[in-house]
C-alpha cells in the first residue's frame, strides 16, 4: 500500500515539473527584418512597450515616439549593434501612441500602440 502511494506521489510531482508553462517572449522574433538591420516593436505588459533593433555598429538609427503627430521622445543609437529599450507608457494619457525607427530621414518601420484605461481608471470614472 506504501509503495502505491509512493509511486502516485511520485508520478503527480513528475507530472507537475515537467508541465509549466512557456516563458512568454513576444521581443525574442524581429518584426521587421533586413539584411542590415532587425528590430520588434510590442507590449510586454499592459504599460511597458519594448523595443529591441539590431543593426550593424557604427550605422545610426533612431527611435522616436510620437503622440498626436508630435514627436514626445527619440533618441539615437549609432555606436551599439543592439539596442533592448522598454518604455513605461503607464503615466501618458489614454489615446494612441507611434513607436518609430528611423534609419537616415526615412520611417523604416513603425507600431502604434494603444494606451488604454486601467481598471482603477475606469473605477474613479
Amino acid at each position: 500500500m506504501k509503495s502505491i502511494i509512493l509511486t502516485i506521489a511520485l508520478a503527480v510531482i513528475t507530472a507537475f515539473s515537467i508541465a509549466q508553462p512557456a516563458p512568454k517572449s513576444n521581443t525574442g522574433s524581429y518584426s521587421y527584418i533586413t539584411n542590415d538591420l532587425k528590430a520588434s516593436i510590442g507590449m510586454n505588459n499592459p504599460s511597458m512597450v519594448a523595443v529591441k533593433v539590431a543593426k550593424v555598429p557604427g550605422e545610426k538609427v533612431k527611435i522616436r515616439v510620437k503622440g498626436n503627430h508630435e514627436v514626445l521622445y527619440q533618441k539615437s543609437y549609432k555606436n551599439y549593434a543592439t539596442v533592448d529599450m522598454s518604455y513605461d507608457i503607464s503615466e501618458l494619457p489614454i489615446g494612441e501612441y507611434t513607436f518609430e525607427l528611423v534609419k537616415g530621414n526615412e520611417v523604416v518601420y513603425s507600431q502604434t500602440i494603444l494606451r488604454e484605461p486601467k481598471t482603477d481608471d475606469l473605477a474613479q470614472r
